[in-house]
């Protein structure tokens, strides 16, 4: 199987887990160790982002700038940049979609992954009917609205590394960044989650 593209450098997975981090809950106060640009962002940045339904409201998030500025700034010097600095839609929708993740999996995995996986004989989390709806989405605020729907079904429980790959994915390839089929986000998405149930995987 071919290597999954990547939109992001390891220097931006870790800003992103960092900026996810300083938005999460801490029991008993712990303190977690983090970059100054990120001291004071905290659980009422997440929840403001998680109230906003559509990509102007999440272009308004402070938070939104936080992670964005950041990783445009790691793209600094890249011969082949990813980000239009006069177009923030694809970090806005990855602000967005990481707000509502409760906990990073690590494993790798895709959200369609997880959305097909089911135990033989019970119904996979997301319905093949909802899972063509979102493969179907042609605007960012009809791809943000489902894609938190499909989070939500996903129990919030998922791989950061790879969802904020899919989403530049689904953004940068709306925008017209030239893939082969094979290569888009819509067939690895199909092929994750036509093939995520053990049942399923062996035939």
């Amino acid at each position: 199987m071919k290597a999954q593209r990547r939109y992001l450098d390891d220097a931006q997975h870790s800003w992103l887990r960092q900026w996810w981090q300083a938005m999460q809950p801490r029991e008993d106060g712990a303190a977690i160790k983090l970059p100054g640009e990120l001291l004071g962002l905290g659980r009422g940045d997440r929840a403001r982002l998680k109230r906003c339904s559509n990509l102007d409201e999440l272009l308004l998030e402070s938070a939104t700038h936080r992670l964005a500025g950041r990783l445009m700034t790691l793209e600094a010097g890249k011969q082949w940049p990813r980000f239009n600095p006069a177009d923030y839609t694809p970090l806005a929708l990855l602000a967005g979609a990481l707000a509502h993740v409760l906990e990073d999996s690590g494993d790798g995995a895709s959200l369609a992954a997880r959305l097909g996986d089911a135990k033989p004989g019970e119904p996979a989390p997301m319905s093949e009917l909802r899972f063509r709806r979102l493969q179907q989405t042609r605007s960012s605020d009809d791809f943000y609205r489902q894609l938190v729907r499909a989070l939500q079904q996903a129990k919030r429980r998922v791989d950061l590394a790879a969802l904020a790959e899919d989403v530049l994915a689904w953004s940068l390839e709306q925008g017209h960044t030239r893939v082969m089929p094979s290569d888009g986000l819509k067939f690895r998405w199909a092929r994750d989650y036509y093939l995520s149930a053990p049942d399923r995987a062996t035939n």
